[in-house]
């Protein structure tokens, strides 16, 4: 039997998603959301201060998120960064929990540049989001650095799996 309605989610049936090359609709499986902020645009840092890159909202349901992050750094000592997706703004961004985000830093890779100079890209591994209710969950990003300057720019992507 083959089901085509969404008369039958959220557990009763199979959920429709899109049998093409177009988008799923708003709350059906395969929904995607996704923010980017472009090179020319890219949020400047201050050392040691979590910083929102741009940020989602995802209505209620089961997520899968991925964040890329680019630090692009201008003549800088640069100790470490750090990036990640975080359902509070201007915190530094963190792991999946039992599908909420939770308390280990996400991506943190120490660098102990130079006087360099670069875009230097991070990516996460995507993490669930089982949310109950609509959230809003931001792209946040650090880094530690003693001189020169240090932006961001990237994605943050969502894709509803049920």
């Amino acid at each position: 039997m083959t089901v085509a309605t969404d008369s039958l989610r959220n557990g009763v049936g199979p959920a429709t998603g899109t049998t093409t090359n177009d988008n799923a609709a708003a709350g059906q499986v395969g929904e995607f959301v996704t923010a980017t902020v472009p090179v020319g645009s890219a949020v400047s840092l201050t050392t040691a201060v979590v910083s929102n890159m741009t940020s989602i909202s995802l209505t209620a349901g089961d997520w899968d998120l991925n964040v890329q992050t680019n630090f692009n750094i201008t003549g800088g000592t640069v100790v470490d960064v750090r990036m990640g997706a975080s359902p509070t703004s201007a915190v530094i961004a963190t792991q999946a929990v039992n599908g909420v985000v939770g308390t280990d830093a996400l991506v943190i890779s120490p660098l102990g540049l130079a006087g360099a100079t670069g875009v230097y890209t991070l990516g996460s591994v995507d993490c669930r989001i089982s949310t109950s209710s609509t959230v809003t969950i931001f792209a946040t990003a650090l880094s530690n650095f003693s001189v020169g300057t240090v932006s961001v720019f990237g994605t943050i992507r969502a894709r509803r799996v049920r």
